[in-house]
Formats: structure tokens, C-alpha cells, sequence
């Protein structure tokens, strides 16, 4: 049977400025086997789209300064060049250039901004009682304008759910993201409720990257609140789950096909419940949040599976009956080496 994992947070996280005195050599070793762990999947991408180890490095340095500096900002002392260069461990002309503004995204903000309302429209097409029907299904719209109270148009969902955005723009979007398609020309059907860029050999996949690039940070981010236990009490959910064995093609596929299945299902409910139970926070201190689902090969190669194992963090295996046993990173603990070829097994 399956295990489900939590990644317990053990590693206690300390200021950069303490981090020498305070983090033990594990600790210390552990973090950098976690960047290395984070680096190497992408490492392929990287080599294919001709990317050099100076500019990843650089991209690293990057971030680690404009984190430093955003943290030591609100010190009562002036924060030069020179201050940073020696907290970092860098030259002051490598903080000049990590300190200059870059632009974050590949892709233009205009784009970037009409995707986010394509998911607005969708998720308004899905759960407003003028546009849905029974079980949340979306209705078709008439692309022309209304003639009668009971018809619904194109035209007035994107009124109530992102005023003022270009009809012809967010058409063309669902079209490209397949997430509509017109029928007898004069009628707009939904095809499914996520906007999903589908790549290609003759398309742009600057798209694609950043997409991957916002799913990384989400993630990574998750797990660095709760390393850095923050807020006590407050630690994100996370949960995977993993085969106890080797599958084949065929079982891969039927995997990857329930996982997908019941995946969106998940995420259009958890959409669905966002649209109606919360509201806006205008007071200025809110925050957006998010659940991301993916389904992943785990690694095998023996180099690879020791840099995971070199992180030094536990899993807590939650058994179907709720009990809990420890294992290391990729390792099988001697008890399900011991019970490998039973059925059935408790994990």
C-alpha cells in the first residue's frame, strides 16, 4: 500500500546574522543538500536551454541579497552597499549588480494580468447561479447580445466577473487555453474549468516557465514557513503520497490518470468554496493563498537518491489505521524491507 508523507520541521532556521553561531554542522548540511535536492531537478532545463552555471549562480546570489537586504531593511542602520557586501559574504560591485532591479516575470504583465482573469471568469462561469446550472456545470453563453431576461451572454458574465476587461482578448484565451470552444458560431461552451497552457514546438513557452517558476516559489515557500516556524501552531498542510514499489508503464498510467481525475475534482471543489464563503479583505493586511496539486516520478539513481537521503529529514508515514513510524528521506525503514512482498502491509 501507499505511503502518505509529512515532512516533519525539525530544522530550526536562524538569522543570517546568528546563523554561524547558532546552526549545528547537521543542520548547516542539511539546508545546503536541500538546495542541491531543489537545483538538480531543473538542472536538464537548464543544460537544454543553454543556461551557464555562472548565470544560475548569479540567479541565486540575486535572491540571496534581495532577501538579506529586505530583512535588514528595517534595522536602524543605513543599509549600503558595502554593509550588505559584508553580511553576504560578497564584493560590493556583486551587491550593486544583485541590488538593481530585475524584472520577475518572462512574461508581460498584460498577459500574465489577462490569464488571471480568465480563472476569475471561469471560476464565476462555475459558481454563479446566473451562469452554472445543477452539480456547478457551466451553462453555454450566447456571444452576441441578449435579446431576453433569460438568456445569458458572453458579454454579461465578464461584466460580473471582470469588469472592464476585453471581450475579444479573454474569447481568444479560452480558445488558445481550450477551456472554451464556440459552437454554430453564435454560442460559447465551456470545455473544463482550469486555463491550462498546453505547449508546443512552434509556440512561446515563456508562458510555460513562469508558470513553473510561480508553482516552484509557491511551494518552496510553503515548506520554508513552516522550517522557519514562524507562527507557532500554524504550519501549512502538506501530504504525498508515494507507491511502495516499482510500477510499469501501464500502471503509471492508470495512476497518473486517477490522480488527475480526482485532482481536478479537489481543486474545483476547494475553487468552488473559495468563491462562496469568502470575501475580500480591504483592510490592506490580507494575503492570497493557495493549495497546488501535481503528480510526480520519484527519483531512483543512486547518486541522487543519497543527496535526498543527506538532508536529514524525517518523514512521518501516516498508516491507514493513523499510526506513525519514521523513515528516512527515499530509505524504507527495515520493518517494510522486512514485509516487502506482503499484501496489504500497514505503513
Amino acid at each position: 500500500m501507499p505511503s502518505f508523507m509529512s515532512i516533519t520541521t525539525g530544522v530550526g532556521i536562524v538569522s543570517t546574522e546568528a546563523a554561524s553561531k547558532n546552526s549545528s554542522s547537521d543542520e548547516r548540511d542539511a539546508l545546503l543538500a536541500l538546495f542541491t535536492a531543489l537545483l538538480r531537478p531543473l538542472m536538464p532545463v537548464a543544460l537544454e536551454r543553454g543556461i551557464s552555471v555562472r548565470e544560475i549562480s548569479d540567479s541565486v546570489r540575486r535572491a540571496y541579497v534581495q532577501v538579506l537586504e529586505g530583512r535588514m531593511a528595517g534595522q536602524d542602520r543605513q543599509l549600503s552597499d558595502a554593509r550588505l557586501a559584508l553580511v553576504a559574504g560578497l564584493t560590493r560591485s556583486e551587491v550593486q549588480v544583485f541590488r538593481a532591479p530585475r524584472r520577475k516575470s518572462t512574461v508581460p504583465d498584460d498577459s500574465a494580468s489577462t490569464f488571471q482573469q480568465v480563472a476569475k471568469l471561469l471560476t464565476v462561469w462555475h459558481t454563479h447561479p446566473r451562469f452554472s446550472g445543477a452539480y456547478g456545470l457551466a451553462l453555454d453563453l450566447d456571444l452576441g447580445p441578449a435579446t431576453g431576461p433569460a438568456q445569458r451572454g458572453f458579454a454579461e458574465l465578464i461584466e460580473t466577473a471582470v469588469p472592464g476587461a476585453d471581450r475579444d482578448i479573454l474569447l481568444d484565451e479560452l480558445i488558445a487555453t481550450n477551456s472554451a470552444e464556440i459552437v454554430g458560431q453564435d454560442t460559447l461552451r465551456c470545455r473544463r474549468r482550469a486555463a491550462v497552457r498546453v505547449s508546443s514546438e512552434d509556440s512561446n513557452s515563456a508562458p510555460l516557465i513562469d508558470r513553473a517558476a510561480k508553482c516552484l516559489e509557491a511551494a518552496a515557500s510553503s515548506f520554508a514557513h513552516n522550517l522557519l516556524r514562524e507562527n507557532i501552531g500554524k504550519t501549512y498542510f502538506e501530504r504525498m503520497v508515494v507507491s511502495d514499489h516499482a510500477l510499469s508503464e501501464r500502471g503509471r498510467k492508470d495512476f497518473s490518470a486517477i490522480a488527475q481525475n480526482r485532482g481536478e475534482s479537489y481543486v474545483a471543489e476547494l475553487d468552488s468554496w473559495l468563491a462562496k464563503h469568502t470575501e475580500p479583505d480591504e483592510s490592506g493586511a490580507g494575503r492570497r493563498y493557495g493549495v497546488g496539486v501535481y503528480f510526480f516520478e520519484e527519483s531512483q539513481s543512486p547518486e541522487q537518491s543519497g543527496g535526498a537521503r543527506s538532508l536529514g529529514g524525517d518523514y512521518s508515514v501516516e498508516g491507514r489505521r493513523g499510526s506513525t513510524q519514521e523513515i528516512d528521506v527515499l530509505a524504507p525503514p527495515a520493518s517494510m524491507l522486512r514485509d516487502k512482498g506482503k499484501s496489504g502491509n500497514l505503513k
